[in-house]
């Protein structure tokens, strides 16, 4: 089921549909060599989570996408070479503006802002993994 968007939240969804499902991959990718136990289980938790967010876009543009293959073996490639707090922070480093189009979606689409709330905790997450 599709709703009814404005062009612009329509064009936001969808980047971030694209987004949440690539970043679902990468973390799965990752979580199998990650080293420790938590930091596995951390790493597929958000990748379920991410992959959760994907469906929710999904409602909206009634679109099915594919992982960003390029970016799942860069993130993937980064990971092994460097170790995957490097890729990983990278990674986040790469969502700074999403804030804004999670405050532009607000009135629109009412589950962005728990996505969002959720957003912020994968942050969290991910920065306790990596201290």
């Amino acid at each position: 089921m599709t709703h009814n968007l404005s062009p612009k939240a329509l064009a936001i969804v969808k980047k971030m549909q694209q987004s949440e499902l690539t970043e679902s991959v990468i973390y799965e990718k990752i979580a199998a060599f990650a080293g420790g136990e938590e930091n596995r289980a951390t790493l597929l938790r958000l990748a379920a989570e991410e992959k959760g967010h994907y469906e929710i876009w999904k409602r909206y543009t009634g679109i099915e996408m594919k992982a960003e293959m390029d970016k799942v073996l860069k993130y993937t490639f980064l990971a092994r070479t460097l170790g995957f707090t490097f890729a990983v922070k990278l990674m986040e480093k790469g969502e700074g503006n999403a804030q804004e189009e999670y405050a532009l979606l607000a009135d629109e689409v009412a589950e962005s802002i728990a996505i969002r709330k959720q957003e912020e905790e994968h942050e969290g997450a991910l920065l306790e993994m990596l201290d």
